[in-house]
């Protein structure tokens, strides 16, 4: 639940920088001005926006590790899970950390940062 906050959250930021944006350039400055302010804006926005997408990740990456933590637990205590199904969720949570890596990168590159 907390996870569609931030997504909405960062909805609504986008939607007003992009708000900010079509401001600037209908705004009745020099194109110099102009310039400077979109400039501005736009590193603004790039910052706050890896901000949010690198915590975004870092939630991501705490839950897959408590996740794996608890899986680890409870094979620990005994319980029925054969080695082979823990490989596999061994193996579905690396993947997820993999995969959530691949768009953390894609997404920088996106930025240009």
């Amino acid at each position: 639940m907390e996870d569609n906050g931030k997504i909405i959250g960062g909805a609504f930021l986008l939607g007003g920088v992009a708000g900010a944006v079509i401001a600037l350039l209908y705004a009745p400055k020099s194109g110099r001005e102009t310039r400077r302010d979109v400039s501005r804006t736009a590193r603004r926005i790039s910052d706050e926006a890896v901000d949010l997408i690198e915590e975004t990740i870092e939630d991501v990456n705490g839950f897959a590790r408590d996740l794996k933590e608890k899986a680890s637990d409870i094979v620990e205590q005994g319980t029925d899970l054969s080695g082979r199904t823990w490989k596999e969720v061994v193996a579905t949570l690396e993947h997820g950390q993999r995969a959530i890596e691949k768009r953390r990168k894609r997404l920088k590159k996106a930025l240009g940062i």
